[in-house]
């Protein structure tokens, strides 16, 4: 997936231009960006879910899974009848083997209660169930790991680090100490643009000087 010269803007006034990036596998990208930058909505114009001012967009595959958070739309359900139906939408199918083999690695056993019972924690492990057993070619998400566990966290970012050579993943997130850990790749997103960088920092402290460097630039 590419981007070029994206932008977009509210009312008359932009709230991001000049945004290039080239998504590619093998990678696991990270969004990040003071609160109102819009992070949200530029994954919401790369899943085809807004429009943008400017700018064009290029992709291999319009199989694409934007996951926003704790986003569960049929919360009267079970987890397995969420699941179910999730894939009747799509006209898909998933391993039922994988997900028990999921639902065990995540300690997720809420098979009988309603979704609308669940945590925010459950929710968005059901919801990453869901784009792991979904295998897309693109995944979007949105702050997906603000409500989990440090346990639960570890476990999810070893299963999408195994399936980071078969999709892209970009996920957007506030807190630096998760795209340290987590993201192989870096965007500072800013009303200027996007800037791209290799995680290659040694500590999280060195990764937030860069951040504040970045936040004084976009002022």
């Amino acid at each position: 997936m590419k981007l070029t010269n994206i932008a977009k803007k509210y009312d008359e006034d932009y709230i991001f231009e000049n945004v290039n990036l080239n998504f590619t596998k093998n990678n696991i990208y990270s969004i990040f960006g003071r609160n109102g930058v819009g992070k949200t909505t530029l994954l919401n114009i790369m899943g085809g879910n807004l429009s943008y001012d400017k700018g064009e967009i290029s992709k291999d595959s319009d199989d694409i899974i934007f996951i926003e958070n704790n986003s569960i739309p049929f919360e009267f359900m079970t987890a397995d009848e969420f699941i179910d139906i999730t894939f009747s939408f799509k006209s898909g199918t998933y391993d039922l083997e994988e997900k028990a083999k999921l639902y065990d690695e995540l300690n997720f056993h809420e098979n009988t209660k309603l979704i609308q019972d669940f945590s925010k924690g459950m929710k968005s492990k059901l919801l990453l169930v869901i784009a792991l057993l979904a295998k897309p070619k693109i995944l979007l998400l949105d702050e997906p790991f603000s409500d989990l566990d440090t346990v639960t966290f570890k476990k999810i970012t070893k299963q999408f680090k195994t399936k980071k050579s078969e999709m892209i993943i970009i996920f957007s997130t506030h807190i630096p100490t998760i795209a340290y850990k987590f993201s192989d790749r870096l965007i500072f997103l800013s009303k200027k643009g996007a800037i791209e960088m290799d995680n290659h920092f040694t500590t999280i402290e060195k990764l937030e000087i860069q951040i504040e460097k970045h936040i004084q630039y976009s002022n």
